[in-house]
């Protein structure tokens, strides 16, 4: 961006802040941050504004470390300017920036990475799919330029391979996803003539780890003594209320429950009616008076004004807008885990783990596999009874089931 646009995309980004909802003091301290840096970069004649001179305007006028994301007086001092060059860049800006969020890129990658970004984002897959593929992406080549490999006609083979061995603190799957995105960065870089070897023989199999290991199980009172801990006189306690109501009643997956839409409620059938992300088949379930209530609680007394109005899930501070990612509701299930007092070490402690409980404690008492796989939305009762490697002793009934010939 040149020095000279500032002013004008400064401006938009206000209205764009405006319209989405915050506060005007939010809004007066975006100006009052971006106007000095504007000034800072007319006094020393910088032509070009980049990430680069942001570090050192931060650094020296007010001692920030622009890349640091711990102390809160830093988040405010940063934050304008992080958001001037998102929206410069994209037209729009992240909520939030919580540590590891975002990544710059190396300059000298800037113009491959505008290349791969237009690729990404020509495609039809979901929003939140598009920026995992990018920060993947910039993750990677971060740690290049830090590694001092600065072309990519320099990048060896076991580059890759050291940067997934460096990458500590991950979780399997995590590591899973990382090296399928990094096996298609390389595929495409190898069409390019950037690279002499593809992403498939760098990466020729991805392994699963093997489901041999029982999964988390939460019994019914473990769940009943959840949802009772929760405030349901507050907005915030509604919403989390009503979200492990259906997580625990019905067994949605986190992705389906954050994209309901007031269309898949039919309250004269009383049933929810969605199509599921996952696997793209229709799903209908009965609207069970707990998650009836708690729905009709939570849109009447705790539902914010929602720019994205035909969703039903609507954050819960300004802009308020739907649920972009199903990290908030893992939030909210291990927020009310620990309120509850449940000692969770050793299970997993999310969404999902509501669903496995669901199915877990149908079979205890007696429902059907066929009836759970209906349930949980599986095409397959092969497929619930993974989900149910927790009951050992029914599951071991299940296979006895089979008729004499």
């Amino acid at each position: 961006m040149k020095t000279t646009e500032l002013p004008k995309v400064a401006d938009s980004l206000y209205k764009r802040m405006e319209a989405d909802g915050y506060s005007r003091s939010v809004v007066e301290t975006a100006k009052w941050i971006i106007g000095h840096f504007g000034n800072y970069c007319s006094n020393l004649e910088i032509p070009d504004i980049t990430v680069p001179v942001a570090v050192k305007f931060l650094e020296e006028c007010f001692g920030v470390d622009y890349y640091n994301t711990t102390i809160a007086m830093h988040t405010v001092v940063r934050r304008p300017l992080l958001i001037l060059f998102e929206f410069e860049e994209s037209g729009s800006y992240l909520k939030s920036h919580q540590r590891g969020s975002t990544t710059e890129i190396p300059m000298v990658y800037e113009s491959i990475f505008r290349e791969y970004r237009d690729l990404v984002n020509a495609t039809s897959l979901s929003k939140n799919t598009k920026e995992r593929k990018l920060w993947i992406f910039t993750k990677y080549f971060a740690y290049l330029e830090n590694e001092g490999v600065l072309k990519t006609t320099d990048i060896e083979y076991q580059a890759v391979h050291d940067y997934v061995n460096s990458l500590n603190g991950y979780a399997a799957a995590t590591i899973r996803c990382i090296k399928s995105g990094l096996r298609e960065i390389y595929d495409w870089l190898y069409s390019k003539k950037h690279i002499a070897f593809s992403g498939r023989q760098v990466f020729p199999l991805i392994r699963k780890d093997p489901r041999n290991k029982l999964l988390s199980y939460y019994s019914k009172e473990e769940v009943n003594q959840i949802l009772s801990c929760i405030d349901t006189d507050t907005p915030s306690g509604k919403c989390m209320y009503c979200v492990i109501c259906i997580l625990a009643h019905l067994g949605l997956r986190a992705g389906d429950v954050i994209n309901l839409k007031f269309s898949d409620i039919n309250w004269n059938t009383e049933t929810i009616s969605i199509v599921q992300r996952k696997t793209e088949t229709p799903l209908s379930l009965p609207l069970l008076e707990e998650v009836k209530y708690s729905l009709i609680d939570y849109i009447k007394n705790g539902r914010n004004e929602s720019a994205d109005e035909e969703y039903i899930f609507a954050t819960l501070y300004a802009p308020y807008t739907r649920f972009h990612c199903t990290s908030s509701l893992f939030r909210m299930v291990d927020r009310c885990m620990e309120t509850a007092g449940i000692n969770y070490e050793g299970r997993h402690h999310g969404p999902h783990a509501l669903r496995h409980s669901l199915a877990t404690n149908m079979l205890k008492e007696n429902v059907p596999i066929s009836a759970i796989a209906n349930i949980l939305g599986h095409s397959s009762t092969r497929t619930t009874e993974i989900y149910l490697t927790v009951d050992e002793t029914n599951l071991k009934e299940i296979s006895l089931e089979v008729p004499c010939v």
